[in-house]
């Protein structure tokens, strides 16, 4: 594929980092080694794997949660590697990890469907399928259509550790290469009535662009996509946004329902954009987009670690708030929710779930 080197370049330094993003409220299953000593408190026996070394340690899944401590343990850890849209499995990186985040892994063909400008968060200027349009076989230009290894995500995002993901550190729930939808209920203690409108947090650790959306299945149910696929949770309205300094901020969403998966369901793009290094010129930067926020601090470091107020590559204190309306037809029971984050930079999918309680 012939491509600017700015562009290939930006593509390469894009992909050599994980996108991790942490399910917050409700508590996922995922996140079940809090419940361990060494995890409990927002703590770590770990640290983040995929710094550079000289960057300072830090942990595997910081994020923040208002004034309570976020007690992600390992949730950001949770994924599918090596998924492009068409294909029917992921390869678990075989095709060289998260990266090349420029080709079609499986040879499908499909052309993406999320091409609209101001929907797509990465590399907006390209025409679409063009030679310059890298990020055309990746997760969010179809939504809902890259394959993945388990609805609830997969630990260290394949089979085994490959480049460009977060390793996940062995305790007695799980290890690299488990599934999600096996790991024990976790009771979030959430109750939600039917037909009400609900909110939800959540974080991004590694900005790798892209959007999401949150679906049910019935607990007791086999936990696959397919069951999650049958009840999308609609948005209710824009969303909040808790910035780097702490100040919670309403956001103008952008919701994508056009070519998405299953079809007409409504899904929302990340609304913090990263950056664009203007190789071979030096120093940087220009953002993806227009950032939600004033921030005074745009510019990151030469390892994309800087965390701007509303903007940046790398982040430990920026939450989301999504606002959702449960289904009004949903018999009272128990459900698991399944959040799903395809990133448009990345040819990854990230996923959490969380045990909640519809009642009428």
């Amino acid at each position: 594929m012939k491509t600017t080197a700015p562009l290939l370049v930006c593509a390469l330094i894009l992909g050599s980092a994980a996108a991790h993003s942490n399910l917050i409220y409700p508590k996922p299953r995922n996140a079940i080694d809090s419940l361990l000593p060494e995890w409990q408190g927002g703590k770590a026996p770990a640290v983040a794997h995929w710094l550079p070394p000289q960057a300072p340690p830090q942990l595997p899944c910081a994020c923040a949660n208002d004034t309570e401590i976020c007690e992600s343990a390992q949730t950001c850890l949770w994924f599918t590697v090596g998924t492009t849209i068409g294909c029917s499995v992921p390869d678990g990186g075989t095709q060289g990890g998260a990266n090349p985040n420029n080709k079609d892994r499986c040879g499908s063909g499909m052309n993406a469907t999320n091409n609209k400008k101001e929907h797509r968060t990465v590399n907006r200027d390209a025409v679409a399928f063009s030679d310059e349009d890298w990020t055309r076989w990746n997760p969010w230009r179809a939504p809902g259509n890259a394959p993945v290894y388990d609805p609830c995500g997969r630990a260290s995002g394949g089979p085994k550790v490959t480049g460009g993901e977060g390793v996940y550190t062995t305790t007695k729930y799980a290890k690299v290469g488990d599934m999600g939808s096996q790991l024990p209920k976790l009771d979030s203690g959430v109750v939600w009535k039917a037909g009400s409108t609900v909110e939800t947090k959540w974080s991004i650790r590694a900005n790798h662009g892209g959007g999401y959306q949150y679906r049910l299945c019935k607990a007791g149910s086999n936990l696959t996509e397919e069951c999650f696929q049958q009840t999308p949770m609609p948005f209710a309205g824009n969303s909040r946004m808790m910035v780097a300094n702490g100040t919670i901020i309403p956001v103008k969403s952008t919701f994508v329902s056009e070519g998405t998966m299953p079809a007409g369901s409504t899904w929302q793009m990340v609304p913090v954009p990263g950056y664009v290094y203007m190789f071979p010129k030096p120093g940087c930067c220009k953002h993806w987009f227009e950032p939600p926020c004033y921030d005074p601090n745009p510019v990151p470091d030469k390892n994309m670690l800087t965390e701007g107020q509303c903007s940046g590559e790398w982040f430990t204190n920026i939450t989301f708030y999504d606002y959702l309306t449960v289904p009004e037809h949903l018999e009272a029971g128990d459900y698991v929710l399944g959040f799903r984050w395809d990133c448009e930079s990345s040819a990854q999918v990230w996923q959490s779930c969380a045990d909640i309680t519809i009642k009428k």
